[in-house]
């Protein structure tokens, strides 16, 4: 069920509003989609957001879950508030479809100056920066801080990666000798560099790399242990000035230009390696890339959870607690990975102030509820106007067809429809939850206007 937050008008709507409500709520029961506490649920209804076989068009992995046709769905039912959405299925998929797709090229100077996949793919209408799909929730450990089987890494840390593919890992470094731009700090396999940092590149970040201890001589000893985004990924995200990301380094293997594409050790289990230690600065990778444009990016960022499921194959009480664990979870270990720097909103209500480190708005709609004095008067006017047996709205305050359309539309009045028809919900289908909530509106309207002319 789509997110309203309708204002109470003056005066009170009494039965008109009883029945509209119970209206709303039958009809809302037959929706494909609904908001369970703050994750969107939604029914794939047509096999198209979890195909039974083949490949999503645009995406990687074969009997996935199509997350744009997720998108889709999520946007016919909800406002185009969020930054980034991140879905989940009950559906058995491949156990390593993890993925982040960065949908729009809104930073330069980071490595990546276009992107090959959209927002309007996911169907929002321009806000949307990142969607990561997550695959089968059950591949994912129950506990958000528990380690995955066939990754050393936390369920945190894999939604932290994926995330942050938005920024991470296009950077090469210049180091000035002659070469050129090198990507000697990330990944290298046959076909390129992928974006992951080198395993030679001492750094903690959740996008791989090594996490190293100069041992002298020309040794190095690396040991896989918690991660989070690095003062070189703080940089590239926007969270952190050039001079305050310190000094960096990575190990050469003799006269390799590439960086290691080895994945993580084993958490905990020392590895030995040797070469030689270069250090460099962030300006080094400015060299290469350019100086960031913007200097900066927002800190805090709007994120729906998305569980899709096939019909008759609703999550369970489990499944969704298991996704709620990982939800709130994230606000805290997001803010803690940027040092304070950057937070997380995961309400779909969009009602999160952000940390102290890093405060963000209230999406609109939030606003505080009336004080006791304010609810009292409202009371008596309530009071007044049964007593006059007047349950009806005044006349300045009966609901018109515009009236009808704001309120059942976006929380600031828009609805992000093209056809202008309808009563300007954002229809999919005729199971759609927004199209419950429109029809739910009119007949609120008419009501209302039925019960005041026979006030008259």
């Amino acid at each position: 069920m789509s997110n309203m937050q309708a204002g109470r008008r003056r005066g009170g709507a009494g039965l008109a509003a009883g029945i509209s409500l119970a209206v709303l709520l039958a009809l809302a029961g037959r929706a494909g989609a609904e908001d369970i506490g703050q994750i969107a649920v939604i029914e794939d209804t047509t096999g198209q957001i979890l195909p039974a076989s083949g490949r999503c068009n645009r995406l990687m992995y074969p009997n996935s879950l199509c997350s744009p046709r997720g998108g889709e769905a999520f946007y016919a039912t909800h406002p185009d508030n969020y930054d980034i959405l991140i879905f989940a299925t009950n559906k058995d998929t491949a156990a390593s479809e993890k993925a982040g797709y960065p949908l729009q090229a809104d930073v330069h100077g980071i490595g990546q100056d276009t992107v090959p996949w959209s927002y309007t793919h996911f169907g929002s209408a321009g806000r949307l920066l990142q969607a990561v799909d997550l695959g089968a929730l059950q591949t994912l450990p129950d506990d958000p801080e528990g380690i995955f089987s066939f990754i050393p890494m936390s369920g945190l840390e894999v939604v932290g990666h994926e995330i942050a593919h938005h920024w991470l890992a296009y950077a090469n470094v210049d180091l000035g000798d002659g070469r050129g731009s090198l990507d000697i700090l990330r990944g290298y396999a046959d076909s390129g560099p992928i974006t992951h940092w080198s395993c030679r590149f001492n750094t903690d970040s959740v996008m791989y790399g090594g996490m190293l201890t100069d041992n002298g001589g020309g040794s190095f000893t690396d040991v896989n242990g918690p991660r989070k985004y690095a003062p070189l990924d703080q940089y590239l995200m926007g969270l952190r000035a050039p001079e305050e990301v310190g000094s960096l380094w990575f190990v050469a293997d003799g006269g390799n230009v590439h960086g290691c594409q080895q994945l993580l050790q084993e958490r905990g289990v020392p590895v030995d390696l040797t070469g030689t230690r270069v250090d460099f600065t962030v300006d080094d990778v400015i060299r290469a890339l350019g100086p960031r444009d913007p200097p900066t990016s927002p800190c805090h960022y709007k994120v729906a959870f998305v569980f899709v499921h096939r019909p008759g194959e609703p999550p369970t009480t489990e499944e969704l607690d298991k996704f709620e664990r990982y939800r709130v979870a994230l606000e805290t270990w997001y803010a803690w990975a940027t040092d304070d720097r950057g937070s997380l909103d995961t309400r779909l209500d969009g009602c999160g102030i952000g940390t102290a480190g890093c405060p963000g708005e209230q999406t609109p709609g939030c606003e505080p509820p009336a004080d006791d004095d304010d609810a009292g008067a409202d009371a008596d006017a309530d009071s007044d106007a049964d007593a006059d047996g007047d349950d009806v709205l005044p006349p300045d305050d009966v609901v018109d067809v515009a009236d009808v359309r704001d309120d059942a539309g976006r929380p600031d009045g828009s609805t992000g429809d093209d056809d202008g028809g309808g009563c300007g919900c954002r229809v999919a289908g005729p199971s759609s939850a927004s199209a419950t909530i429109c029809v739910a509106f009119v007949l609120l309207a008419l009501l209302r206007r039925r019960s005041h002319k026979k006030s008259n």
